[in-house]
């Protein structure tokens, strides 16, 4: 039996147009103190220079080309062409602390997957850690994960047969893809936690999981999808209003923070639907109420969103 200290790492890169971030990115995965890593890039039809970036290192990455189907697409073929035993999942705008694989595996390389905290770069989290605003939980984690997705893709380590045995991710899906996965693997595997930020989430305008308007939809699709009968929750039904509550309230913030008042106050108003004996919706329609009156009335300098 192989021993952990000598598994290959499969870092799976899915990249869209980003130049402007990508070789800061590698730089993070060349870095690892350990010392066992592949490299999968998969290039989803960019119209910049990224694939003259990825081409620099021959020899260091494996370049995979595709024409554009978004992120789902890309991540599954890189775990189709990857090698390793394990897959570690990187986006090509984040970063990894130099011992984040090392420290993953040493900890956790008794589950089939695991995950790590991170922080915030940039926005108005910028240097807050991710479980300052989401609990992270580890072990049989299904109840948890189906009413908030605490798991950051780019945190995620997975032995490569457990995700293809899932069926990887619903291509389907052109956001949220990676809680709906989650939600399908967490039924029969618990997981585990590294309790330390190894991974820098970058925060920017065109971060998918950001343009709320858009996202919101794929996660009432996602919950609609996981109760159904036969869904990996379907047992669970007394926890949908929760998971949509949720799922409000987190576009609600969000929609804030981008300064679509009028997104923010209808997504708190949502969440108090599913859930309204919970003071903390109603506090969030308040705060809500309050910036869209202000933002009619053009005072601006009052709008710098709440932290979560």
């Amino acid at each position: 039996m192989q021993e952990p200290a000598s598994d290959l790492v499969s870092v799976v890169i899915p990249v869209y147009n980003a130049e402007k971030h990508l070789e800061e990115t590698l730089a993070s995965v060349f870095a690892q103190t350990y010392p066992h890593i592949e490299i999968v890039a998969v290039d989803d039809g960019s119209k910049d220079r990224s694939i003259q970036i990825l081409e620099q290192y021959p020899g260091r990455i494996h370049v995979v080309k595709q024409t554009n189907a978004g992120a789902a697409v890309a991540r599954n073929r890189g775990v189709q062409e990857a090698k390793g035993k394990w897959v570690a999942f990187l986006d090509a705008d984040d970063l990894w602390t130099p011992d984040k694989v090392q420290r993953q595996l040493e900890a956790c390389s008794g589950y089939a997957w695991s995950h790590t905290d991170s922080v915030f770069m940039g926005g108005v989290n910028d240097g807050r850690k991710d479980s300052d605003f989401t609990k992270k939980h580890q072990g049989q984690i299904l109840e948890q994960l189906i009413c908030s997705n605490f798991i950051g893709t780019s945190t995620l380590m997975i032995q490569r047969q457990v995700f293809l045995d899932a069926g990887g991710f619903d291509e389907s899906l052109r956001s949220i893809q990676d809680w709906e996965l989650w939600i399908r693997i967490a039924r029969q595997h618990p997981i585990g936690f590294v309790d330390a930020p190894l991974m820098k989430y970058r925060v920017h305008a065109v971060s998918a999981s950001r343009s709320t308007r858009k996202t919101l939809p794929n996660h009432l699709k996602v919950i609609d999808k996981v109760f159904a009968i036969g869904g990996p929750a379907e047992a669970l039904s007394h926890l949908k209003s929760s998971a949509k509550a949720r799922s409000y309230g987190i576009c609600s913030q969000i929609a804030e923070e981008e300064g679509d008042f009028s997104f923010a106050l209808r997504c708190s108003m949502m969440a108090c639907q599913q859930e309204p004996t919970d003071p903390s919706r109603w506090v969030r329609v308040t705060k809500a109420f309050i910036k869209y009156l202000l933002s009619l009335l053009g005072y601006k300098k009052h709008l710098s969103a709440d932290h979560h």
